[in-house]
């Protein structure tokens, strides 16, 4: 569910006729950034069987098809350098997404979920 969230408000804002007004000068580029982080955290959690090369192909088609309709449109402009934001949002949202994946494995709850015991080191058998 967090991933249908997360791409609605990623088509709606960047296929709506007018552009999200800035506050400061390239704030858009932010939003770029963000918004396709947030999209691959989430198509990660959400398709975690995927290939990464997969996920990235989906995450940079989506983008390069919202650039071009946005470059359709009367009062959007299509860009070079949101492009270029989106794609370093999708590297931050993997790279987001596997290290969250590595606290996941480290904190024990895959083991929990698997049924698997937790690991004794040889410390603790020496302690006891």
């Amino acid at each position: 569910m967090p991933f249908i969230a997360v791409l609605a408000v990623i088509l709606f804002s960047g296929l709506k006729p007018e552009p999200v007004p800035q506050v400061f000068e390239q704030q858009d580029k932010l939003h770029h950034l963000l918004g396709f982080a947030a999209l691959m955290f989430t198509l990660r959690l959400a398709f975690p069987r995927w290939r990464l090369f997969w996920a990235v192909l989906a995450s940079l088609s989506a983008a390069l098809a919202i650039e071009i309709a946005q470059g359709l449109q009367p009062h959007r402009t299509a860009s070079a350098g949101d492009m270029l934001a989106n794609t370093l949002g999708v590297l931050l949202g993997w790279g987001c997404a596997q290290l969250a994946y590595f606290w996941y494995l480290r904190s024990g709850a895959a083991r929990q979920e698997t049924g698997e015991p937790d690991v004794v080191s040889l410390e603790s058998l020496s302690q006891s």
